[in-house]
């Protein structure tokens, strides 16, 4: 067998199965079907960054045959598509696993590293408009790169997770709230454009999805039971929360307080000062702005070279400059990244009550009410129904509290409604933007699954 011909198959045991274009036909049928799939190989450097771990992570998986891999004539490893796949539930699973496990240590790291200096770092960070570079927050805090990144590490190690603030609205997407009034499978309702998936408690189902605003909402609600609809919504906008720690952290006792009384005060002071503008219109965008947006979402600190390695392995091989140049003038250019939102807070073990409020009332008192609460880490993301003058607020809080929240939401006077509905925080299921099946030609595909 000449040198050209010849791949070296890794098995699970590390043992070495030779194939040539001449070899006799004596491989297992399942040997020669798997062969014939593979269409594309990754690199050590790409299934890295796709999984989310290090590239000597892979390496270690490769060697301990956790992970299949070819070897080339030249003595490089190469990772079938059908490897990954393979063992990316498992991946899944066993990272689920040790992020709940490393839970009370972000806690105990959090209580023992987080400073007024991170708090200052975290209020900065969310107050500039568009995206904010390391660099950029070198220069305003007067500090060196390497120190900056010390800190996000910090913040991190925390339990703190960044992503960037994408105006949804501008990508030509509205988002429903639908609630249903029994518990279904996710796998049993459409899957095409949701976004977050939560069975309600004691009985129910919160779903939101991300809708193309050429879309009639009739199509998707007949794909779900009738008799199982309570109420949906359409969300116009959505505003992230933005937690003031110098306001509601205590750092003698590393503890974050619930001060109802500064609540009030602030809520009066932004009364008829804070009022949530109406979104834009939507700008023009093309797969590649979207491709873009999703790693930025999940990671705002990822540089564009590491971006233009995850779209390669979509099958599209971009040049550096062009993703620059998208980058710069579609997403930033075009006001589609607003900014650095958290993705995840570090809470303690008794802040295990996960819900969203519906409120209903005058305008100015439901912004002010929600851009105060939004300064609290407790509460994480407003969605406006400005069309039908309703806000839904959604945070995790201990559940002691849960009943002096409501009493604070009903004494707000202009505040006409308050519906607190619980949520299972542990069979919840979040979901980036959607892209690729659903969006061809510069429009989006108002098809469901």
């Amino acid at each position: 067998m000449t040198k050209s011909t010849v791949l070296k198959i890794l098995n699970k045991d590390n043992s070495i199965i030779y194939f040539s274009r001449g070899c006799p036909f004596y491989f297992y049928r399942h040997t020669l079907h798997r062969f014939s799939k593979l269409k594309k190989m990754l690199t050590p450097k790409e299934v890295a960054l796709n999984i989310g771990v290090s590239y000597w992570t892979v390496l270690r998986m490769i060697k301990k045959g956790e992970l299949r891999a070819l070897r080339t004539p030249g003595g490089h490893y190469r990772i079938p598509i059908y490897a990954l796949e393979e063992q990316f539930t498992h991946l899944q699973h066993s990272r689920a696993y040790r992020e709940r496990s490393s839970v009370e240590e972000n806690i105990q790291a959090f209580r023992k590293y987080f400073t007024q200096d991170l708090a200052k770092i975290l209020e900065i960070m969310q107050s500039y408009q568009g995206l904010l570079t390391i660099s950029d927050l070198a220069r305003i805090l007067g500090l060196q790169v390497s120190s900056v990144w010390y800190k996000i590490k910090r913040l991190r190690a925390g339990g703190f997770a960044f992503g960037a603030d994408i105006d949804h609205y501008k990508l030509g997407l509205i988002k429903l709230l639908v609630f249903l009034d029994r518990i279904i499978s996710i796998n049993d309702i459409p899957s095409a454009f949701l976004r977050y998936y939560a069975p309600i408690v004691p009985k129910g189902l919160f779903l939101i999805y991300y809708l193309p605003l050429n879309y009639d909402i009739d199509d998707i609600l007949k794909l779900l039971p009738k008799t199982f609809l309570e109420q949906y919504w359409v969300i116009e906008e959505t505003y992230y929360s933005r937690p003031k720690y110098t306001l509601y952290y205590d750092f003698n006792k590393r503890t974050i307080v619930f001060n109802w009384l500064l609540m009030e005060k602030r809520y009066r002071e932004k009364l008829g000062k804070v009022i949530f503008s109406k979104p834009e219109a939507p700008t023009r965008i093309d797969l590649i702005d979207l491709l873009i947006a999703k790693e930025l979402e999940k990671n705002p600190f990822i540089s564009l070279r590491d971006i233009q390695v995850k779209i390669k392995m979509h099958g599209i091989n971009l040049k550096y400059s062009r993703i620059l140049r998208h980058f710069k003038n579609h997403l930033l250019g075009r006001g589609v990244i607003r900014g650095i939102r958290l993705r995840l807070v570090p809470l303690p073990s008794e802040y295990n009550t996960l819900f969203i409020a519906k409120l209903r009332g005058d305008q100015k008192s439901l912004h002010a009410l929600a851009s105060t609460l939004l300064e609290h880490p407790s509460f994480t993301a407003t969605y406006v129904a400005f069309k039908k003058n309703h806000v839904f607020i959604m945070g995790v809080v201990p559940f002691s509290e849960i009943v002096t929240l409501s009493a604070f939401m009903e004494s707000i006077k202009g505040i006409d409604e308050a519906e607190i509905t619980l949520l299972d925080r542990n069979k919840r299921k979040a979901f980036t933007i959607p892209y690729t099946r659903e969006f061809y030609h510069g429009k989006w595909i108002l098809k469901f699954k």
